[in-house]
């Protein structure tokens, strides 16, 4: 089985909605992001995926939508009203569930999934130096 990775950073603002804890306050992360692509043959040009145009196609999604971005749970009214009538402010929401670092790892393996027509092995999001979440489609 052959495997590629590809890594990349980004910078987000969150909170967890209804969370009782620090997380409940936003902050922001600096993320970090794995996208593990296994294939059993290569192609003619002996590659599983081109790197370049794997990293092109997931990297440029992130910066358009969630880097120096703030991401909300659809339902967090509160924040999405305080945030939305600021000026340069960009904001994702993500449809009734907190942008957690778990819920992220899913939606980045799904985005993979439609730009590059292909299933990922697994996607491992880091929130920190110390913790990660991974999603992998089983």
């Amino acid at each position: 089985m052959y495997q590629i990775r590809i890594e990349f950073t980004f910078d987000s603002g969150h909170r967890l909605l209804d969370y009782n804890g620090k997380c409940a306050y936003p902050h922001g992360h600096t993320y970090r992001a794995e996208v593990f692509i296994e294939s059993q043959s290569l192609n003619d040009l002996g590659l599983v995926y081109d790197f370049t145009d794997l990293k092109d196609k997931i990297k440029t999604w992130v910066d358009e939508n969630w880097d120096h971005a703030f991401l909300v749970n659809s339902q967090d009214s509160e924040l999405i009203a305080g945030l939305g009538s600021a000026s340069l402010v960009r904001l994702y929401e993500f449809q009734d569930e907190n942008p957690s670092c778990e819920v992220m790892s899913r939606v980045l393996y799904e985005k993979t999934v439609a730009l590059c027509n292909l299933v990922p092995a697994k996607v491992r999001l880091w929130e920190s130096v110390n913790q990660y979440a991974e999603f992998s489609g089983d």
